[in-house]
């Protein structure tokens, strides 16, 4: 069994979020709730539960802030929100779940799936530091860390050492600067909208690159872009040329 808290300042969507993994994800066992952040406090401290259902929007304290009374949290989190804009990023960038409300039961049953393998592979302290690192924005930009999960194992790679990625239908394949490849099960698109503020830019429908590390274009067929350390060629749609060339300039 997997013992499991849900904190939400409204009792009616700890009721509801209840019901369903009752119904839908039998593994998942209810062993305490709370409507604010500090009742939450108390209550993982008390039953000292495997994973956290957490509504990020709360009158006082948000979600965020329960992240800061536990350095070394010993629980899984699972961030549920109606706000879809609010903190994704971070939680993305850590490779941390979050349910969008209403709830969809399908991605209820995925999100419990995923939960049962971070425990296993005990892979949720160092993501759960890294988004409370992210959302203090303490650290220049050349420390912040994308993670980067597989079956295996989750891995923590500062951004900047991010020369490019490359898409393979669903697979996004990361080339880093001390020439490790590591291959992605999530699609191109999700780390483009991710990694657009930290200077990367898709010069290509396969193709998502590092500014940092571009030193030229070659102007061969619709052109390359040539990078840093490695020299290799990157491919510049037709469509995608005046984007790039203005996107270099910044």
């Amino acid at each position: 069994m997997i013992n499991a808290v849900i904190v939400d300042d409204e009792s009616i969507n700890i009721s509801n979020l209840q019901s369903l993994l009752t119904r839908h994800c039998p593994l998942i066992k209810i062993v305490g709730t709370a409507n604010s952040v500090d009742e939450a406090c108390a209550v993982i401290l008390k039953v000292n539960p495997d994973v956290v259902f957490l509504d990020i929007e709360m009158p006082q304290k948000n979600g965020f802030e329960l992240l800061k009374y536990f350095k070394k949290p010993s629980f899984d989190i699972v961030f549920v929100t109606a706000y879809d804009f609010y903190g994704i990023q971070a939680i993305k960038f850590s490779a941390l779940d979050y349910l969008l409300k209403p709830i969809n039961i399908d991605e209820l049953k995925t999100t419990v799936e995923k939960i049962e393998l971070s425990i296993t592979n005990k892979s949720h302290h160092r993501r759960l530091s890294n988004i409370v690192e992210l959302l203090e924005n303490k650290l220049p930009l050349d420390h912040k860390k994308i993670a980067l999960p597989s079956q295996k194992e989750t891995l923590f790679v500062p951004v900047q050492s991010i020369l490019r990625c490359e898409s393979s239908n669903n697979y996004t394949t990361f080339y880093l600067t001390d020439e490790t490849v590591h291959v992605i099960s999530k699609p191109i698109y999700e780390y483009e909208e991710m990694l657009k503020p930290f200077g990367f830019m898709r010069c290509h429908q396969s193709h998502l690159v590092n500014k940092r590390h571009v030193i030229s274009i070659l102007n061969e067929d619709s052109g390359y872009l040539i990078l840093a350390c490695t020299h290799q060629k990157i491919p510049i749609s037709r469509q995608r040329k005046q984007y790039v060339k203005e996107a270099l300039k910044e």
